[in-house]
């Protein structure tokens, strides 16, 4: 079977985790005797030569469905994995590149929690984003949209995400979400009826990491707390846990304790700019790393994000004997951890509860590597074989 991965972008496992899940899934596909193949719309620094037999450059023109349908056929390719193709002009050429392709299957793997577009800008950052950044005109329409109240802001993009939501729907032969709780709420907000269901599939994300941490290394294990991701408040809110941070510093109970935030983004000057207004001095931000050596040595993850699709820092952290604690903002949550038992799920946005569990955590190191041995054990059913086997078993299905 030959399969094509259609992403925004070259594949750079170090880019974002969509990419490192396409990587291993190319991987996983090739090692079962599956010819995997690669198309993409930006060029990218460092991307995975060798990853696919061939690759095709796509732009927005109408030529390039034409180009992508003539790589198709000549590559006979059976099955198309959209990855990420954001805005949906994008998945419109690829579309239109297989119309004339009846045989070959498109799958549309929707990588988030359905309805994220419901969350408003950050008032805070878009306020600093325009007095400090260069483009104040967007920064200014960002401000405003994060002052309509929330009924306001859920009525005029209702319709937009009804109409993206149904154009998959429209398109797509199977549409990958990310966990079954998220099926009904995509169908909910593309208002197609149940019969469309059938379309819908559940795989979540495998693991990132060929090995997870021996248990003997847990006492190696160092009194930091990790942050690893895109600094980009409105999803992240990475603002959020430096309020947090403030409260554990202000304890003055925790000093020999230290938060490490790796990654680069958008927002990363307002961060540093807050973490001046807060007067923090327990933390440090790493930039863009390989964030493997990070979790070995934390004890602890700290998720504050407002939604999540199925956030791979969490199976990261299991994986590395890292305790994951995290705001309740996305039902794929409970697919990964049990309460109290692998990490810790804090009811949404109460922060004196995370800040509460949180101490508690890097108080009693027993509790916490016993949790953190349970961790390693629990992330096995996400591991690279069980999830390649459940998308082979979708691929190979016959077309209806």
């Amino acid at each position: 079977m030959n399969i094509l991965f259609v992403n925004n972008s070259e594949i750079n496992p170090l880019n974002s985790g969509i990419q490192r899940i396409t990587a291993i899934l190319a991987q996983g596909f090739t090692a079962k005797g599956l010819n995997c193949y690669g198309a993409y719309f930006e060029k990218s620094n460092s991307s995975e030569e060798h990853l696919f037999i061939e690759k095709i450059k796509l732009d927005f023109t109408p030529e390039s469905s034409r180009q992508l349908n003539h790589f198709i056929r000549k590559n006979q390719i059976q099955r198309v994995i959209v990855q990420e193709c954001w805005p949906l002009k994008k998945l419109n050429i690829v579309h239109q590149a297989l119309i004339s392709v009846p045989e070959c299957r498109l799958f549309y793997c929707y990588h988030n929690k359905p309805g994220k577009e419901f969350v408003r800008p950050s008032f805070s950052v878009e306020c600093y984003r325009f007095i400090h950044g260069p483009r104040k005109i967007k920064a200014l329409k960002k401000t405003i949209t994060a002052l309509l109240p929330a009924f306001l802001y859920t009525h005029l993009i209702q319709k937009k995400v009804q109409r993206d939501y149904s154009f998959i729907c429209q398109v797509a032969d199977k549409i990958v979400l990310l966990s079954e709780s998220y099926i009904p709420v995509f169908l909910r907000l593309a208002n197609h009826t149940e019969t469309d269901q059938k379309k819908c599939i559940a795989i979540g994300n495998c693991l990132s990491f060929r090995q997870g941490l021996s248990p003997n290394a847990l006492s190696d294990k160092q009194k930091e707390v990790l942050i690893v991701g895109r600094l980009s408040d409105r999803q992240k809110r990475i603002s959020t846990a430096l309020k947090i941070w403030q409260k554990i510093e202000k304890t003055g109970k925790f000093k020999d304790w230290k938060l490490k935030i790796a990654g680069t983004g958008p927002d990363e000057k307002y961060y540093h700019h807050l973490v001046r207004k807060l007067k923090l001095k327990q933390i440090s931000f790493e930039g863009k790393q390989n964030p493997q050596p990070y979790y070995q040595q934390a004890s602890v993850y700290m998720l504050t994000s407002a939604y999540e699709g199925f956030p791979l820092v969490l199976t990261e952290s299991l994986q590395m004997g890292t305790v994951p604690i995290a705001f309740d903002t996305f039902s794929s949550i409970h697919d990964v951890l049990r309460q109290h038992e692998n990490g810790i799920i804090i009811p949404s946005d109460d922060q004196n509860e995370f800040v509460s569990q949180l101490c508690n955590l890097m108080n009693f190191p027993d509790k916490r590597n016993k949790m953190a041995f349970n961790g390693l054990e629990s992330c096995n059913k996400f591991s690279e074989e069980n999830i390649i086997q459940i998308w082979m078993n979708h691929l190979q299905e016959p077309s209806e």
